[in-house]
């Protein structure tokens, strides 16, 4: 601890500080106060985007053509959270549609301490056969900060092949198999300057334990917002 405060502060003269004890800090609720400091600014609700690329497909309106859930995309995805019906749902909606049906019949929902937390969630959405583009479904995802993307195939996601002004980092999980378990692993790709973000990836970036990954990936999204958004250059690969 004195080393971290040193470290930001190196002419402050800790001998004119008096150390707490843990029982001290304990009955006065300082954990309390530091953490409801730390909290100021953050916002209590979030929506993220997910996508799944299927094997073979290198385009944007492949992956947002994309309908349905596979077995292993379903698995993830109660991971992240709970299947909910989106009409007349009385929860933070993140402009989901809850009367008519346009944004699709249900989505997932996580909760994170006092959090709230809506995925649009692209394979849920209706379908447009005569829309290429499927604008509707980039018209939610487009305009989230972060998108998750289930990679189901085994080519290279390249995210300068979406084009959003807002979309900014993308957290790739590829179901695999190592050393003879099945695993996912987790690559985040993130545009240039975006300041780093914990919590940090393990190496090899592997998770075999569903809760573990599933901690990882909502605390790193909700940390997303405590980053800075100034360029658009992609760092194509990161270990952050």
């Amino acid at each position: 601890m004195r080393a971290a405060i040193l470290s930001v502060c190196p002419d402050l003269d800790l001998r004119l500080f008096k150390e707490l004890s843990a029982e001290s800090t304990s009955s006065m609720k300082l954990e309390d106060d530091l953490l409801r400091f730390d909290e100021i600014g953050i916002p209590k609700r979030y929506k993220f985007g997910v996508l799944n690329v299927c094997d073979g497909q290198t385009t944007e309106e492949e992956w947002f053509s994309n309908t349905g859930l596979s077995e292993p995309l379903e698995e993830f995805l109660d991971l992240l959270g709970t299947r909910v019906a989106l009409l007349e749902y009385d929860g933070y909606t993140a402009g989901l549609d809850i009367k008519t049906g346009e944004s699709g019949d249900t989505s997932y929902v996580s909760r994170w301490r006092e959090h709230d937390i809506m995925f649009h969630v692209a394979p849920l959405m209706p379908l447009r056969k005569n829309d290429k583009q499927q604008v509707h479904r980039k018209r939610y995802i487009g305009n989230d900060v972060a998108c998750v993307v289930f990679v189901e195939g085994n080519q290279a996601f390249d995210p300068t092949s979406i084009r959003s002004q807002f979309l900014h980092i993308f957290v790739l999980v590829h179901p695999e198999i190592a050393f003879g378990k099945p695993c996912w692993r987790v690559q985040v790709i993130r545009k240039h300057n975006v300041v780093e973000f914990g919590p940090m990836l393990p190496s090899p970036p592997l998770f075999f334990d569903k809760e573990e990954l599933a901690g990882f990936i909502t605390l790193k999204l909700r940390k997303i917002f405590r980053s800075q958004h100034k360029s658009t250059d992609w760092y194509p690969k990161d270990a952050c």
